[in-house]
């Protein structure tokens, strides 16, 4: 393999290989999924960090395996040529094991100070620690002042006291890994209060992204930026809690229309803005779209919206038309008002059928996505959300698996409750794996009702035109196979057990 990650770096930004095949999602602020529609997810939250770590006068790079398809063995390789002194990566659930591998890499072949983050760490610093042999640190909730500061203690002083390490807000570690003799049993430090103005971070580095990678069917070649942080609503299963705890923190419209300009300049014309709520502040909202038609609206972009924010401010989706919107993806999870109450949603079908409505009327595609087997579900309730589904004017609708991620509100109901059949924290995937079963409902119902709801929405005359259209285009033919292979796969209960094996911890 030939590849531009060939010189040495002091810090070296992780997104590890595939453990068997499959496309994975990692981000900052979740726990991950595998991915049968093959999405590959831009990893715009370690382009941030390696601003803040450029900013530290570090020389700094990101190696995106799993968008450039770099393989384990590949990317020892690569270890080698790079040479870092410092690794970070997102560890997330349902790659545990695997992640924690590429870490430990680089710890046994270059000694490097590893780093691991994430809301899987966040919720259970201690255990991973001791899990992970491999690893120095671990980082929770928002990543980039403690990792600033982490950066600065160690250049300062490779072997700081412990006392100056455990000064610093956020980070975990064992004292005995840092210095001889000292004990086994993980510290962590006081958690670091959230960043209040988030335009105050360096812009990310972007341009250190593989960026014509990033793409996904029916969406294109695409990337993120981030508009916000944390999300005013309480749903039970929303990872954001755990990295954010609902803490909402937005960025101005200007800064993202800036950011969304520059990044148009690197050749990307589909841009997604990422955020928990998009539509959460109107005002954000309206000054992004200002600035952009004042620019002439000069790329394509999407968001995400919850349908109570879009319900409440009618005449803010033909402004966002205006502004180069094409896309809407709306969280509504069920079709059964009762669910929904229970999940707290804060939303009725009704509200949902009349939000999804209105973005179809304004000419944007509205992407519907939704999940079964939520607690109280049934198979009559599951009926419902799938019917709500074909009912809508949708252009894409995709069904989850309920997954309780550690840390959420869900997992720790299904605990007490003696309804989490995991085994091991590969099984956290909301793409393949119902961990959670009811007395009165299956793991097989809830996998068959999600295999069927999909089976049932894109086997229809306007989603099959669709996706023969997209099969024409010559750089999606081959994933279309590929998605049909993982789909199939996946919802069969037959995904391949991860390279290195499962996680076995003691307690999920």
């Amino acid at each position: 393999m030939k590849n531009k990650h060939n010189v040495p770096v002091d810090v070296l930004f992780i997104n590890p290989p595939s453990p068997d095949g499959f496309i994975y999602i990692r981000d900052i602020n979740r726990h991950g999924r595998s991915s049968w529609e093959r999405m590959i997810w831009p990893q715009t939250n370690l382009a941030y960090l390696a601003a803040v770590a450029e900013r530290c006068g570090l020389t700094v790079d990101i190696v995106d395996c799993i968008a450039e398809g770099i393989s384990w063995r590949q990317f020892e390789k690569l270890l080698h040529e790079c040479k870092p002194r410092y690794c970070f990566s997102n560890i997330i659930s349902v790659t545990y094991t695997n992640d924690l591998r590429a870490l430990r890499l680089a710890k046994e072949t270059l000694g490097a100070v590893t780093v691991g983050m994430g809301p899987h760490i966040t919720d259970r610093p201690g255990p991973t620690l001791r899990d992970a042999n491999g690893l120095d640190f671990v980082i929770t909730h928002e990543a980039e002042a403690s990792l600033e500061e982490l950066l600065q203690v160690l250049e300062a002083d490779r072997h700081p006291p412990l006392a100056r390490l455990q000064a610093i807000k956020g980070i975990g570690f064992i004292p005995g890994r840092i210095v001889a003799g000292e004990g086994p049993e993980p510290v962590i430090t006081e958690q670091r209060p959230f960043i209040a103005d988030l335009d105050s971070l360096p812009r990310p580095r972007h341009d250190l992204l593989p960026l014509r990678k990033y793409w996904a069917p029916f969406l294109g070649h695409y990337t993120f930026v981030e508009a916000s942080r944390g999300c005013a609503y309480r749903c039970i299963f929303c990872r954001q809690a755990v990295m954010w705890q609902w803490k909402y923190r937005k960025r101005s419209g200007k800064a993202l229309a800036e950011e969304a300009l520059y990044v148009h300049s690197l050749g990307v014309d589909n841009i997604l803005f990422h955020a928990d709520t998009f539509t959460l502040d109107r005002g954000l909202v309206e000054e992004l779209c200002d600035e952009l038609i004042a620019r002439g609206a000069p790329f394509r972009w999407a968001c995400n919206t919850h349908v109570l924010s879009l319900f409440n401010a009618p005449d803010l989706i033909p402004k966002m038309k205006a502004a180069g919107c094409w896309m809407i993806a709306v969280g509504i999870e069920s079709g059964n008002d009762e669910i929904l109450k229970t999940i707290k949603k804060q939303i009725t079908v009704a509200q949902a059928r009349e939000v999804v409505a209105r973005i179809h009327q304004a000419g944007i595609q509205a992407w519907g996505y939704f999940v079964l087997g939520f607690p109280g579900e049934t198979p009559q309730a599951m009926q419902q959300t799938v019917d709500l589904a074909l009912s809508l004017p949708l252009h894409i609708a995709k069904f989850d698996i309920a997954a309780p991620y550690p840390g959420t509100e869900f997992y720790k109901f299904a605990k007490s409750q003696g309804y989490l059949r995991a085994e091991s924290y590969e099984e956290f995937d909301q793409n393949a794996s119902p961990i959670v079963e009811y007395p009165h409902l299956s793991r097989d119902e809830i996998r068959a009702a999600v295999r069927r709801g999909t089976w049932r929405f894109f086997l229809r005359p306007f989603q099959i035109a669709m996706i023969i259209r997209e099969i024409l285009k010559p750089t999606s033919f081959v994933t279309m196979v590929r998605i049909l292979c993982d789909q199939v796969r996946m919802l069969s209960g037959k995904k391949r057990a991860p390279a290195g094996g499962r996680s076995h911890p003691k307690e999920i």
